[in-house]
Parts: structure tokens; sequence; C-alpha cells
């Protein structure tokens, strides 16, 4: 398995996967080409990762209740 951060086209793939793993509408490639908006994927990179570090706080606060 590549890593999904080698190439833009690696993350792209991974990226459909994972919105078409999670239901709903269907996300497919298509030969639609658009510009790169690095300032949009920083947005969003930034946005997935204090998501995920929100999720993983409140998983260890939880965990900790358990116990």
């Amino acid at each position: 398995m590549a890593n999904i951060f080698s190439t833009p086209k690696e993350l792209k793939t991974w990226a459909i996967k994972l919105a078409n793993a999670c239901g709903g509408q269907k996300v497919e490639k298509s030969q639609i080409l658009t510009q790169l908006n690095a300032n949009r994927v920083d947005e969003l990179i930034a946005e997935f990762e204090q998501s995920y570090n929100e999720q993983l706080v409140k998983g260890q606060v939880n965990k900790q209740e358990e116990e």
C-alpha cells in the first residue's frame, strides 16, 4: 500500500474511497479538471486535524470516566 501523501493522485484516491465508505451520495472521478487551490487544501487539512484531535481527546476522557 502506497503512502496516501506520496502524490496528489494517491491522496485523491484515498479521499474518494473514504467519501464512498461514509455512504450517501457516491463520489466518482471525472475528466473535468480544476485548478489547485492550496489555500483551501490547507484549510481542509487544518479542519481535519482539529476535528481529529477533538475526537481523540473526547475518546480519552470517556475512557478515563469508564475506569
